[in-house]
């Protein structure tokens, strides 16, 4: 062979060898299991036994994909399911969400004020609170008015009797509070009246019950509150921070005579 015919040759033979290498793999499909089917039953070639193994394999990895989907699936509904189930166990079926935001107004050791409430449970709420009382309290010696609005803190639990809309409840819980005292008193050696003025703090316990209406986002209750103060301390504004008698005296009267209130509350849940 001469040069050029082995130069004309060589071309030839390239795209003799890519047309025969672009037949074979349009003539093979890229799903094994499609080739294997158009195998004859008796192909025991190398390359028949390639794709019934790939078919298989094929196969296998279809089957652990699917195990796996359903898994996954199946893990999403259980998950969904406790989550539905507490639901159900602690969250009260009253409002659409459990926890509030309330205000109230009324009488007894605060006048008005804020709350926040959270439903931990199907009928139970713990609660905290800040009221306000701007008053005066009467001086037991002179007779005249003197000031003794308060500021109170408290923290409250809440005992729904039903799951209904409309449901009684119990609740008691604990309360703090200082006070502004400005108090006018009498003199036995001068026989005029003297000022005084300080701070006064007090706890107390309460219990309370009431009716709460509940619709979807919105609360509203009413309820009877009894105050029982087991401390009381008041001392002057001066350098000292003396106690002061007269002082503690016209607060405790002050709250004993708040002992007994009602509270009218309003709120909406988020």
């Amino acid at each position: 062979m001469t040069r050029w015919q082995l130069v004309l040759a060589i071309p030839i033979a390239l795209a003799a060898a890519g047309a025969r290498a672009q037949s074979l793999v349009d003539e093979v499909p890229e799903d094994p299991c499609e080739a294997a089917r158009g195998l004859a039953i008796d192909d025991a070639s190398p390359s028949a036994e390639n794709l019934r193994r790939a078919c298989r394999l094929e196969h296998f990895e279809n089957r652990l994909t699917t195990e796996r989907h359903q898994q996954v699936a199946v893990e999403e509904q259980r998950r969904e399911d406790r989550v539905q189930a507490w639901l159900a166990d602690t969250q009260p079926a009253r409002v659409t969400h459990p926890l509030a935001v309330e205000g109230f107004v009324g009488t007894g050791l605060a006048s008005y004020g804020l709350v926040f409430a959270w439903d931990f449970l199907k009928r139970a709420e713990v609660n905290a609170w800040v009221g306000w009382r701007p008053i005066s309290c009467q001086d037991q010696y002179t007779g005249t008015t003197s000031a003794c609005g308060r500021t109170a803190f408290g923290l409250k639990g809440r005992w729904y009797l039903t799951d209904y809309n409309v449901t009684p409840f119990l609740d008691g819980g604990i309360s703090l509070m200082s006070s502004h005292l400005q108090l006018y008193t009498s003199s036995t050696s001068s026989g005029g009246s003297n000022f005084a003025s300080g701070s006064g703090s007090a706890n107390s316990l309460d219990a309370g019950a009431g009716l709460e209406l509940g619709y979807r986002a919105f609360r509203v209750s009413f309820e009877y509150v009894f105050e029982y103060t087991f401390y009381t301390y008041a001392a002057t504004d001066d350098a000292k921070k003396m106690p002061n008698m007269d002082l503690e005296n016209a607060l405790a009267d002050s709250l004993r005579a708040d002992r007994n209130g009602l509270r009218f509350q309003v709120g909406y849940a988020f």
